[in-house]
């Protein structure tokens, strides 16, 4: 993957996630059918993608 793809993506999965908890904020009355720990999981999963595809450009081979 080219670098500034890389961090296109990085970029914009960084700024859905900010408009998600923006909205999650305003509307607590929705949630997801599932248990609390699955929501911090992907939470955690898709934050930790998008951190990778933000560095990853930066390392030299």
């Amino acid at each position: 993957m080219k670098k500034s793809i890389s961090r296109i993506i990085g970029v914009i999965m960084l700024i859905v996630a900010f408009v998600f908890i923006m909205f999650a904020l305003n509307h607590p009355e929705k949630s997801f059918p599932w248990n609390n720990t699955i929501t911090w999981l992907l939470y955690g999963v898709y934050f930790l993608v998008a951190v990778v595809l933000l560095i990853a450009p930066k390392i030299k081979k």
